[in-house]
């Protein structure tokens, strides 16, 4: 039985949106049909290389009835207000992570979202590497016995360099505290926030952090230890300024210890056609991998607590 098309809008048109709109190309049942950004001559090349319409606002792309799904994948500080307004247009809906800078909008959006009744999911495409998934189910059948320490540590190189090029204009808002909400925290870190509780299957109880950030920089470095509600620690590093990096996951149990490497030296991109073919699923009722509304929630709710943490 073939499946109609979800006809998709994306919004922000930045390096990420290239890896998505090149998902949906290679998922099934899946087309992008429109395009919308702040410099419209942008919009005007991403729509020509897609196969898509750019649209001059956002107000017509939401009142478009030949759109389905809106793909959100803009600057951080924009998701709020642009996943409100789709949610009231009736679309269903993929945001990049993080889902927003703070729990309070976090609310607002999951009043808005359930009001509308559509799908909504938050682009953790970790979730679907099989290292993930096979550790996910070692863990919930006890296969390790109880679960005694969790460490993750994912950084690059980088900025430990004592030149660089500046950032290009479009990204630079990566560089504001205010729009971005933080650097290595809000590039890698709320990923092993998401893959600490989808991995455990348990929730943070207590945060302690320590960050390099100031009022004016986003942090280079975050360091957080999470102590989950079974009682296991959790050690979470990320950084921007770690050349060499050994970059895994560690889970430690009392029958034995599972580790994770590829998960972050595999090609991503087959990882964006799985979250599409995996929203499909939704679509059609099916239990999937992605990570749901409250799903964001909650990674908001960790990424507070270690601002909150960090500060002290």
């Amino acid at each position: 039985m073939k499946h109609a098309r979800t006809r998709w809008a994306m919004i922000g048109l930045g390096l990420q949106a290239g890896r998505l709109a090149r998902a949906m190309q290679n998922a099934k049942d899946h087309e992008l049909v429109a395009v919308f950004s702040n410099t419209p001559e942008h919009a005007r090349e991403f729509a020509a290389e897609w196969g898509a319409v750019p649209h001059q606002s956002l107000d017509t792309l939401f009142a478009d009835s030949g759109i389905d799904a809106v793909c959100i994948a803009s600057p951080n500080h924009l998701h709020t207000e642009q996943v409100l307004a789709a949610a009231r247009a009736g679309k269903h809906i993929l945001c990049e992570k993080p889902l927003t800078l703070s729990l309070s909008e976090a609310r607002v959006i999951a009043r808005a979202v359930k009001k509308s009744g559509k799908q909504f999911f938050v682009d953790y495409h970790l979730r679907m590497h099989p290292e993930a998934l096979e550790a996910k189910r070692i863990l919930s059948q006890k296969k390790l016995g109880d679960l005694s320490h969790v460490e993750m540590h994912w950084s690059i190189g980088g900025l430990a360099q004592k030149k660089l090029p500046p950032l290009p204009v479009h990204m630079r808002w990566r560089e504001n505290p205010e729009q971005a909400g933080g650097g290595a925290l809000m590039a890698r870190g709320v990923h092993l926030f998401d893959l600490l509780r989808f991995i455990t299957g348990q929730e943070v109880r207590e945060t302690r952090a320590w960050s390099d950030a100031t009022r004016s920089m986003v942090d280079r470095t975050a360091i957080g230890v999470f102590i989950l509600d079974g009682g296991a620690p959790a050690l979470i590093t990320t950084s921007k300024a770690i050349p060499g990096a050994d970059n895994r996951i560690m889970i430690y149990g009392t029958k034995g210890r599972l580790e994770l490497r590829n998960i972050f030296a595999d090609d991503v991109q087959p990882l964006y056609v799985k979250v599409f073919d995996s929203f499909s699923d939704a679509l059609r009722g099916k239990k999937t991998p992605l990570a749901t509304l409250d799903d964001g929630i909650a990674a908001v709710m960790m990424t507070e607590a270690f601002l909150s943490s960090a500060k002290q």
